[in-house]
Order: structure tokens, then C-alpha cells, then sequence
């Protein structure tokens, strides 16, 4: 019986033992894989960029709007202008025809009766007035078509010669052909608003002002 309860004792203290070193052994844990090598320099974190703010909106911008001109002349044509200061005798003349008219046919009838106002004049400047209004009229029938000429009248304001046209289409391209006339240093010359017939015709009064030095 002591021997039986010996030998139980002594398995017993080498099982435990046993499970002492077994509970003292380390636990093996599983190979972590390797974390892969940069080929290069370690690339930076992008840098975040601004997000655009769009600006407020500010007052409209107004476009150039296009040259609107009438199919018809302009109520005063001028071919040419003197910046010079007018002289007195045509003072008048020039404020008819800065002035305010309800129709253009109202502008003209003012100019010619301020210039006939100024009483007649044959003064030596007159007499290249009347060759200004003869080259004048001798380039519109050089580039458009015979046209029917008065004699001039000369005041002391101006001189005035009135030209007739067969029609509306051959008056347009008169004013167009000479709208940039030159006849010579220190004259200023224009057109008047026309007068329409009913026979069509178009009758254009032509004027050569004073000028500043008779």
C-alpha cells in the first residue's frame, strides 16, 4: 500500500513538472511580412492646393455699341473743319448751325437765312470761295455723274451754290465720294441738309464759310 501510494506520488510531482516547463515555454507567434523598400527618396505628401474663390460679381461691363449710321445723308455734313476761331460776320451762321432744330430741313432753312442776312460780299477772299465750289463740283461729276450747278451767290458770311440731282441713290454717292474733300488750306466747306422733290430730284446746297483771314 506505501509503495503503490510512493509510486502515485512521484508521477504525480513529474507531471507536474512537466506542465511547468510546458507553461514556461515561449508561444511562437507568426512571421510578419517584410514592409517592401522604396526604390527612390521617399516621396513627399502632395501639398494641398487652394480651392479658387470666384470673385463677386461686379457692375456689368458695357460693350461698344456699333456705329448705327442712317441710310440717309446726315442732317449736317461737313467736309471739312476749321479749328480756328470763326470770325465775327460768320458768328451768326455758325450759331444757326449749332443749333436745335425739329427737322433737319429747319437747320437749313436757318443757315441760309443767317448767311443772306450777312448782306453780299465780293470780297477777293470770294473769289476762291467760287473756285473751291468749282473743283468741288468738278469731282462729283468726275467720279459719279453730271449734275446740274447754279452760279454761286457770295455774303460776307459765306458763299452758297445749290446742286441738283437726278435722284436720291446719285446724291448718296456724291456725299459719299467726298465727304473727306480738301479744297485747300483754311477753308471749310459743308453740305446742308437736302431738298427733296417730288420728282424725285435732290437738290443739295453746298456752302464755303469766310474764312478766319480773307
Amino acid at each position: 500500500m506505501s509503495r503503490l501510494i510512493w509510486s502515485m506520488g512521484f508521477a504525480g510531482l513529474a507531471l507536474a513538472c512537466a506542465v511547468a516547463s510546458w507553461l514556461h515555454r515561449p508561444v511562437a507567434l507568426p512571421p510578419r511580412a517584410p514592409e517592401p523598400e522604396a526604390s527612390g527618396p521617399r516621396a513627399q505628401a502632395p501639398t494641398p492646393r487652394p480651392i479658387p474663390v470666384a470673385p463677386p460679381p461686379s457692375a456689368p461691363v458695357l460693350q461698344a455699341m456699333p456705329d448705327l449710321r442712317p441710310s440717309v445723308e446726315p442732317t449736317l455734313a461737313p467736309a471739312a473743319r476749321s479749328r480756328r476761331t470763326p470770325p465775327a460776320e460768320r458768328l451768326p451762321l455758325v450759331k444757326a448751325l449749332r443749333g436745335t432744330y425739329s427737322a433737319p430741313e429747319a437747320r437749313r432753312d436757318a443757315v441760309l437765312a443767317e448767311l443772306a442776312a450777312s448782306g453780299e460780299s465780293h470780297e477777293p477772299w470770294t473769289a476762291r470761295a467760287r473756285a473751291a465750289l468749282a473743283e468741288w463740283h468738278a469731282q462729283v461729276e468726275a467720279d459719279v455723274l453730271p449734275v446740274q450747278a447754279e452760279p454761286p451767290q457770295c455774303f460776307t458770311a459765306g458763299c452758297v451754290a445749290r446742286v441738283t440731282f437726278p435722284d436720291g441713290d446719285s446724291f448718296q454717292e456724291a456725299f459719299r465720294r467726298t465727304a473727306d474733300l480738301q479744297l485747300g488750306d483754311g477753308t471749310t466747306h459743308m453740305q446742308l441738309p437736302p431738298e427733296r422733290r417730288a420728282s424725285g430730284e435732290v437738290v443739295a446746297a453746298w456752302l464755303v464759310l469766310r474764312p478766319a483771314t480773307p
